[in-house]
């Protein structure tokens, strides 16, 4: 095997310059993909860039728990307070047992589909926009059931091959004890495979926090990575703390390194066989 990297640009169509970022990224030859939010203010910019650039790679980031969503309220009444607008954070998980997983699978396939009527392309995998979905597993079982009906799309998977290491910092992170976190992490790669979709082997999520959106931390990131596909996750911008990641994935060291290294820069359509 040999080292394959995947540097992801997350929720791209959100304010904060996650266009601009993006875009630069990209031509810069450090960003290989993206992943948009089609219900936020700024994707009409974001379809024509990437129905123009088919090189970089697109997936659709599932939302639902910021902003609006693309149905109607009427349609999906479990999913929106009495605004009209998605609940994030503890309204959300107040509300988690009357969420409709028909309301929720009705959405994301309308998120699915303006991507594709938008862009004139398949989005090449799919993943899910903040922790909450994947912190409840009938909303991730959704997600899996929509990546098979679109032709069997990639997937991001959290819980990856060193899920017995990093189990604990997970947890820390999550407010679960780790071995519930080895657990529902071995059920969800299950659930993967009996799916019968493909993921990366490895997810790094370190950069993307705080006191660590470095091109010095980047570095180090390059110099441990493992042999396989990996995903990094980036949520560059030009304003607020997405600056940070924006200023260390443009670092040109890190491009440099990356060539030094013999890492070779793939999307997820690298996973298809």
């Amino acid at each position: 095997m040999h080292k394959r990297l995947i540097i992801n640009a997350d929720d791209l169509g959100h304010p904060d310059g996650t266009v601009e970022a993006t875009i630069a990224l990209h031509q810069a030859g450090v960003v290989t993909s993206t992943t948009a939010m089609v219900n936020q203010p700024h994707w009409p910019e974001v379809a024509p860039y990437l129905r123009d650039h088919p090189d970089l790679g697109a997936g659709v980031h599932l939302v639902m728990n910021d902003g609006c969503p693309l149905l109607s309220p009427e349609q999906v009444p479990s999913l929106v307070d009495a605004g009209g607008r998605f609940r994030d954070g503890t309204p959300l998980l107040l509300r988690y047992g009357r969420l409709r997983t028909a309301e929720l699978e009705a959405e994301w396939r309308a998120q699915i589909e303006k991507f594709i009527a938008d862009t004139g392309r398949r989005p090449d995998h799919l993943d899910l926009h903040c922790h909450y979905p994947y912190a409840f597993s009938a909303c991730f079982r959704v997600s899996l059931e929509l990546a098979r009906d679109y032709g069997h799309l990639p997937v991001r998977m959290p819980f990856d091959d060193a899920l017995d290491r990093k189990a604990p910092e997970m947890a820390a992170g999550m407010g679960f004890p780790a071995w519930y976190v080895r657990w529902q992490g071995r059920r969800y790669q299950r659930l993967v495979a009996r799916y019968g979709l493909q993921r990366p082997n490895f997810f790094v999520m370190s950069f993307s926090k705080d006191g660590r959106r470095t091109a010095e931390h980047l570095l180090e990131l390059l110099d441990t990575l493992p042999d396989g596909v990996t995903e990094l996750l980036a949520h560059p911008g030009t304003g607020g703390w997405r600056e940070g990641d924006y200023r260390g994935l443009l670092d040109p060291r890190v491009k440099q390194h990356i060539e030094e290294l013999g890492i070779e820069l793939v999307d997820y359509r690298s996973l298809v066989v």
